[in-house]
């Protein structure tokens, strides 16, 4: 690696650990290294960065963030509240267990984290904090649960994973599956203690006519990520024709529930364009980054470094998400899995590890990024709605981001909880 690598990566670290927006921070980093002189022609790095965001398979990207903001103004985060509370309310810390179902069911639909927690937390905190919930356990409860959202499908991460990598985004939608359930689970359980512990409210046990009422109310919605997953793997359409078929179906179903009021749509296409440009940013500014680092040859740099340490599989992806942990703490998600996959693919090929596989663990361990400090947005988002300080979110996430960690490492150490339904696949 050359001087002015070294001397880029270093700009690079500074500006994103004095606060500059991860976009800016990369791209002047990238023009430094051009300004001082990279022997990479700046054409061809544009058109580069241009290609990144531009691609068939990135188009799914808008079509699935607005899809989102289509069932969510349609009513539908309200309706899975309502599902989670019937199947979930009467178990110790009754609306923490229906943050953690609603979170996953609401992920299913947008694909985003960010999402989810702004419209699960922002019905469900208010109501914690109203039953004598504390503020910091509620955004903590709402924040972790948030990181299922890029795990199950439909998932923003993997497409732009899949682009990278050229991996079926079929598979790794199916990859993401029962890691998602894992992860709910282990969040569910880390809940019934705390709640137990501290005897948060219960609430009474829902009817069968109830249960019944609050899954025909929530059909619709539990029914696109349903379409969308088994049209991919079918072979029916593509990722990017789903994306396409979602927001389709959201509008559909916010008509024919007479809930989406017309005059909404252009502020949610704008909403989605606005949103959409700014991952389309990160990417192609990240995507110039990365490009430069392979050109650089750091990952062959990286392959005999890690070599030198151990010939494990299972150490190297370990070593790797470690890596991916820290970096957590200063990149968000979309900048990281677009600088570091490049970099980490050859090693994941030279171990023999099964991609799908990696790429699984890969977007999981990038998700915890979004709670830790000083750039986690899941933890500020959260912890807005709560209107309780970051500090005590942080504290009151601990044993929650434990067993997000924990389902991690089992997915590592099982490779067939990831593995098994993509194998379907053939």
């Amino acid at each position: 690696m050359s001087g002015l690598t070294t001397l880029m990566l270093i700009s690079f670290l500074v500006m994103v650990l004095i606060g500059v927006p991860i976009t800016f921070a990369t791209g002047s980093a990238v023009m430094l290294y051009l300004v001082m002189g990279g022997d990479i022609p700046g054409t061809l790095l544009a058109q580069r960065m241009y290609n990144s965001s531009a691609s068939f398979t990135m188009l799914a990207v808008p079509l699935f963030i607005i899809a989102g903001e289509l069932m969510n103004k349609a009513g539908i985060t309200k309706r899975i509240v309502r599902l989670s509370t019937a199947l979930m309310g009467h178990i110790r810390g009754s609306l923490a267990h229906v943050t953690i179902l609603a979170s996953m069911l609401f992920a299913g639909l947008s694909g985003s984290s960010v999402a989810a927690a702004s419209s699960v937390g922002g019905m469900l905190i208010p109501a914690m904090k109203e039953d004598g919930y504390d503020a910091g356990f509620g955004a903590a409860v709402t924040a972790c649960s948030a990181c299922m959202g890029p795990i199950i499908p439909p998932s923003i991460a993997f497409i732009i994973y899949s682009s990278i990598t050229g991996d079926s985004v079929g598979k790794l939608f199916l990859g993401g599956i029962i890691p998602g359930i894992i992860m709910g689970i282990s969040l569910m359980v880390i809940a019934y203690v705390i709640s137990k512990k501290r005897n948060y409210p219960v609430r009474e046990r829902s009817s069968t006519s109830e249960k019944i009422s609050a899954v025909k109310g929530s059909a619709l919605a539990i029914l696109m990520p349903i379409i969308i997953v088994g049209g991919i793997m079918t072979g029916i359409f593509t990722s990017t024709e789903a994306g396409a078929i979602g927001l389709l179906y959201g509008l559909l179903v916010g008509l024919l529930t007479k809930e989406l009021p017309l005059k909404e749509i252009p502020s949610i296409l704008i909403n989605g364009a606005l949103t959409s440009a700014s991952i389309m940013y990160i990417i192609a500014t990240s995507q110039a980054l990365g490009w430069i680092l392979t050109i650089e040859r750091l990952p062959q740099a990286l392959v005999a470094f890690l070599s030198s340490l151990t010939s494990n599989s299972t150490a190297i992806i370990f070593i790797i998400l470690g890596t991916l942990l820290i970096m957590g703490c200063f990149l968000v998600d979309t900048a990281m899995i677009t600088i570091m996959t490049p970099l980490f693919i050859p090693i994941v090929k030279q171990y023999g590890i099964d991609p799908i596989q990696f790429g699984v663990v890969m977007v999981m361990m990038t998700t915890v990024g979004g709670i830790t400090p000083p750039v986690g947005n899941l933890l500020f988002v959260a912890s807005g709605i709560a209107e309780t300080p970051v500090l005590r979110t942080a504290k009151a996430m601990v044993p929650f981001a434990g067993a997000l960690l924990i389902s991690m490492a089992l997915c590592t150490l099982i490779p067939p909880l990831v593995t098994f339904l993509p194998n379907l696949l053939g």
